[in-house]
């Protein structure tokens, strides 16, 4: 990634209307500022799939927190093709997943600590202001040079999953590894009635990929490791496996261990979890 050409662009701050069926980031470069990772769209024909992206642009765009990825605006450049392009700062160092295979042999038990709470307090604050994460991975959670944390993927990423109906993102399959047992049952039909369930994304859903990515980033190994194929992944979630193994007496396993309950219910919220990881 360091290694894309930078252009300059220009951006306007305001809501816009960003019509797309995906997502794909490219860098640009404001002249006389930093780097900027655009996120750049493809043509929606579904007028209410555009007004929900228009709305979601519009939240992202005024949340302000340390650890997430802040929306800058959008840009019209003709570097990034016809339709408008979402501008975000550029994060040196990547996503999460990508900085624990390059450095998880280096980092402290403090370290680590202070990764999950990072993760924590972007997820609460989102919370916090009624947004459901519902796509949350080590692949989305991006690094930047000082190694701060931000949340970035929210929001757009489950829209565009919806607009293509499709239970996962399908630009991520793999997601599925850090996604809670409820999201199988997301486009299931009931045997009683003819027509899908419509299983949500919810801040219990939240709480679940948030405990794969915190276990993660102690056990150095993503959910399900052992198992490289995502439908037999989902199968190993059908029947009841846990996401990782051998870490089980680890102090933070059972201190975070509740966020992989089975039932949503009995999970614990995200301000739980902030009290249990000491607010700094």
């Amino acid at each position: 990634m360091g290694d894309l050409p930078s252009e300059p662009v220009q951006f306007k701050i305001e809501p816009f209307h960003i019509p797309g069926t995906n997502i794909r980031r490219a860098r640009g470069h404001l002249e006389m500022f930093d780097d900027y990772t655009v996120w750049n769209t493809t043509p929606f024909s579904d007028v209410s799939t555009l007004q929900r992206i228009r709305r979601e642009t519009y939240v992202w765009i005024q949340l302000e927190h340390d650890h997430i990825l802040p929306l800058e605006g959008v840009t019209v450049a003709e570097e990034f093709g016809p339709l408008p392009a979402l501008v975000s700062p550029w994060m040196e160092e990547g996503s999460l997943d990508d900085y624990l295979k390059r450095g998880f042999p280096g980092l402290s038990e403090y370290g680590k600590r202070g990764l999950i709470w990072q993760v924590a307090a972007g997820i609460s604050y989102l919370h916090s202001k009624g947004i459901v994460h519902g796509d949350l991975t080590a692949t989305n959670v991006l690094v930047d040079s000082s190694g701060c944390l931000r949340l970035a993927d929210f929001g757009l990423s489950m829209i565009l999953a919806e607009a293509g109906n499709a239970t996962f993102n399908s630009c991520h399959p793999g997601n599925v590894r850090w996604m809670p047992p409820e999201a199988l049952r997301a486009g299931a039909e009931d045997e009683d009635e003819d027509e899908a369930k419509d299983e949500k994304p919810t801040k219990a859903w939240d709480v679940y990929s948030y405990g794969c990515v915190a276990m993660q980033i102690f056990s150095g190994n993503q959910p399900y490791a052992w198992i490289k194929n995502a439908l037999k992944v989902m199968g190993a979630m059908q029947g009841g496996r846990v996401p990782f193994k051998d870490i089980q007496s680890h102090e933070v396993y059972q201190q975070l261990s509740p966020c992989l309950n089975k039932i949503p219910a009995n999970r614990p919220t995200m301000v739980d979890i902030m009290r249990d990881l000491g607010l700094r």
